[in-house]
């Protein structure tokens, strides 16, 4: 993820720096100081706050101490050996509300570059911001040391990306109430070294947790959460999960399941429950199959089903595996997802609707590109299976939406099983892909749809 560039607003005299080592300008070898540029913004501190340029990396720190309490911090370097003692300064320089973005790349994160370079890996030292309100660390894999004590009394988003945490054990006591008082969002995305996550917080609203290697236990205590998203955490082992959010809307689990080990605790509330790559073709000892089949059939009712299906390129080797999803909760709204690299989405989208007899909006977006997943061959797997649509009726639909409709023979087939020999009472809504237009067919696509675009009753 990058990180925002710009003015976050806030107005007074406080001043808002941007340290930048921009990494375009920069060589592999380079360690990318933070004195290469340090440059003032309309509202920034006064000139004379800038280090001689060009500078080393520890002129850096005397300029933060030098100028005025800062608003906004933007730093982005590459492997800066410097930033312990600037992280030091800038926490001491931050006002009441203040913000810092901190990016730092290294060589170790570059695809293709890491074995061609000796690199070797540092620690970074947190302070404790007791001022800021925003934190967001992109640290490159290095290791990263948690402060043992301190309260971020003002923290509201704190967010901790490509970090080898050195005391992962701490990571949850240094976010929970007691020293994180205020925080409200939370997201720990590719992070080694937390084998134990319990969060107890009083405030915390969103949480996401994205790869978190070695992940074995999570306990979430947060009575204010209302979106939790936990992807790719515990990997091939059995999650053992706690999750106490009575007021949870949205939950986003793309990862191990197992009603046995993993508690929702008065869980009443939910709305949204999403779950990506759900295979649609494969083999049926695939490790996370029955886990997602367990996770659909946990939750009895939410009002809206996200799912995203992905489909093999070549079917010759695989089985069709939707046929062992045979119950979904009871939902207003099916949004699916689907990377058909060129196949038929008939079978898997009717059969999913067969088991949500509900349901009243269904929402399609289509995520292939036309350049690179050609449509597959008139014999393929794809659609061979039979009596895909004479299990469903399309009269309980209030509405519909294609988004990225290819026009491909398989689009049409489908549209015509849901449209084609009843009255259409529902509102249609079909958003062409963009290259469907360079095609010579379009007019002919477009009037075939627009005989479905019809106002809802």
């Amino acid at each position: 993820m990058l990180l925002p560039v710009g003015n976050h607003g806030g107005d007074g005299d406080c001043g808002t720096v941007q340290l930048a080592a921009e990494i375009e300008e920069l060589s592999l070898g380079s360690t990318g100081g933070l004195g290469d540029r340090l440059s003032a913004l309309p509202d920034a501190p006064p000139p004379d706050t800038r280090p001689p340029s060009p500078s080393a990396p520890p002129a850096a720190g005397p300029a933060l101490a030098a100028g005025p309490a800062l608003r906004l911090l933007h730093v982005a370097c590459r492997d800066d050996t410097g930033a312990n003692a600037w992280l030091r300064t800038a926490a001491s320089r931050l006002i009441a509300g203040g913000e810092i973005y901190f990016y730092n790349r290294t060589p170790g994160e570059e695809k293709g570059q890491a074995e061609a370079l000796s690199w070797q890996c540092r620690t970074f030292e947190l302070p404790c911001f007791e001022t800021a309100a925003k934190v967001w660390l992109r640290l490159g894999f290095v290791d990263l040391g948690l402060p043992p004590t301190g309260v971020f009394f003002r923290l509201t988003e704190l967010r901790l990306e490509h970090v080898n945490l050195e005391c992962g054990f701490q990571l949850g006591d240094m976010v929970s109430s007691p020293r994180c008082p205020a925080l409200r969002e939370l997201c720990i995305a590719r992070a080694r070294g937390v084998a134990s996550l319990c969060i107890i917080s009083q405030t915390l609203e969103r949480l996401e947790l994205d790869i978190l290697h070695g992940l074995e236990e999570l306990t979430v205590v947060a009575p204010m959460l209302r979106a939790l998203n936990v992807h790719a955490c515990f990997a091939w082992r059995k999650p053992v999960a706690a999750i106490y959010a009575s007021r949870l809307e949205v939950l986003w689990w793309s990862d191990a399941f197992d009603p046995s080990f993993v508690l929702f605790s008065d869980v009443q509330n939910l709305q949204q429950l999403t779950t990506f790559d759900i295979h649609v073709y494969g083999r049926f000892d695939y490790a996370l199959l029955q886990d997602y089949v367990m996770l659909l059939q946990h939750f009895p009712t939410v009002s809206c089903l996200d799912l995203k299906l992905n489909y093999q390129r070549d079917l010759s080797q695989y089985e069709y595996l939707m046929g062992i999803i045979t119950k979904l909760p009871n939902i207003k709204i099916l949004s699916l997802w689907l990377h058909t690299k060129g196949h038929a989405i008939g079978p898997s989208v009717f059969h999913l609707l067969s088991k949500c007899p509900g349901v009243r909006e269904l929402k399609l977006t289509l995520l292939d590109n036309l350049e690179v997943d050609t449509p597959c061959t008139s014999v393929c797997a794809c659609g061979q299976q039979q009596n895909w649509s004479t299990s469903y009726t399309l009269d309980v639909l209030d509405e519909v939406e294609i988004r990225n409709f290819r026009g491909l023979k398989h689009d049409f087939a489908f549209v015509d099983m849901l449209f084609g020999h009843k009255l259409i009472s529902c509102g249609v809504k079909i958003c062409f892909y963009k290259a469907v237009f360079s095609t010579a067919n379009v007019q002919v696509s477009l009037t075939y749809v627009t005989n479905w675009s019809m106002p809802c009753r």
